[in-house]
């Protein structure tokens, strides 16, 4: 994929997944496709690279024409309206056809999946800060004056 680290090319770099093809309620074909991989990525924090595990899941409404895309889409809009809480999100539809490239939309969900930011939950290396700034341990405490230090100076000269 494009503006990705170099992918590694043993089996960590690998992608699996897997599709099943089902007849709706209705009779819609829908497809079910379960996508795995990790990804390496750049943390944005420290710049170092990391692998993102990915796991997704989608199920797939195919339709023939563009046309299909926006059908329902009017009544989603309402029902939106009326209980927002209570929407289910059914099936994503796409354009079928006998072409229909699987291969691409493994990659679309791939890419639906990465963060726009990537970034460890915590960086390696890196001390755990406090919300003041200074590393939890408190190591550095001793070193660093109190940015407040030079107020309290002027409060003993007056």
């Amino acid at each position: 994929m494009k503006g990705l680290p170099l992918q590694p090319r043993d089996e960590t770099g690998e992608v699996r997944w897997a599709v099943r093809g089902e007849t709706g309620r209705l009779g819609e074909p829908l497809l079910h496709l379960h996508v795995q991989a990790a990804p390496v990525l750049v943390c944005q924090r420290c710049m170092e690279p990391f692998a993102y595990p990915i796991d997704a899941h989608v199920s797939l409404h195919l339709v023939k024409s563009e046309a299909e895309l926006d059908d329902g889409l009017d009544e989603v809009a309402q029902d939106a309206d009326d209980d927002a809480d209570d929407i289910e999100s059914g099936p994503e539809k796409v354009v079928g056809s006998r072409h229909f490239d699987l291969l691409e939309q493994v990659e679309d969900e791939l890419i639906l999946n990465i963060p726009y930011v990537p970034r460890h939950d915590v960086c390696p290396d890196t001390p755990l800060k406090t919300s003041a700034g200074q590393p939890a341990d408190g190591a550095d405490a001793g070193k660093r004056p109190s940015p407040f230090a030079v107020l309290e100076k002027l409060k003993q000269k007056h």
